[in-house]
């Protein structure tokens, strides 16, 4: 699952985004809400958010996402600790409240205890041809069975049927795959889409996963 982190204070990011990789989730971070707003036209799971940031105050990132429709789960940060600071977040559209200081542990045990409650940001299923992706409990299915799919297929497999039938650049796969993080390899990306194009096709699916050179990869079904 991917999170969104979105605070200023580069130790602190880097202290947050070092737990949550450990713990098996890809994160990304911004320091500025400009950062957030362009990183945030991908998908994501979950967003940690500090309130007081260089170019304004998180809640406004809130409440833009809130009108949006965009009801992804969203953990506030803030020093601002007085009860009445978290009941204007809470009212203005976040989930949850955390003033700092805070341990880390308790910070995952809030975006586990969110992702638990929500019903998943792109909704349940999403699907092409016969493949289906339950994006909360994140299982494929193929024809009606099961197929096994490792993580990161996963995450490739999602943001393809996000845009089932269009490009999907491969920048926005390899942000998905890696967050900050520098790839294994140069050509990582190409061996991860590799493995996923061999799985659907050993799963027998009726999409076929095709190479645009130089632009990304496209997702569609075989008639």
């Amino acid at each position: 699952m991917r999170i969104l982190v979105i605070e200023d204070e580069k130790s602190l990011a880097g202290f947050i985004e070092q737990t949550l990789r450990q713990h098996g989730f890809a994160a990304s971070v911004a320091g500025t809400l400009r950062e957030a707003r362009e990183l945030l036209k991908m998908p994501f799971d979950a967003v940690i958010s500090d309130r007081r940031l260089p170019d304004g105050d998180g809640l406004d990132l809130v409440r833009e996402l809130r009108a949006a429709g965009n009801g992804v789960p969203i953990l506030m940060l803030t020093a601002l600790g007085l009860p009445k600071e978290r009941v204007i977040g809470l009212e203005a559209g976040a989930d949850d409240y955390l003033p700092k200081p805070f341990s880390l542990f308790e910070l995952l045990a809030r975006v586990k205890a969110l992702l638990r409650r929500s019903s998943g940001p792109a909704g349940m299923i999403l699907e092409a041809g016969n493949v289906k992706l339950d994006t909360l409990h994140e299982t494929v299915m193929v024809a009606g069975k099961t197929a096994a799919f490792g993580k990161r297929e996963v995450v490739l497999l999602r943001h393809l049927l996000q845009r089932a039938g269009q490009v999907v650049g491969k920048d926005v796969l390899e942000q998905a795959l890696y967050g900050e993080s520098k790839p294994e390899s140069r050509n990582a990306l190409e061996v991860a889409v590799h493995r996923l194009r061999k799985l659907l096709v050993g799963a027998k699916a009726n999409v076929a996963l095709v190479t645009i050179r130089g632009i990304g990869y496209l997702l569609e079904e075989q008639k």
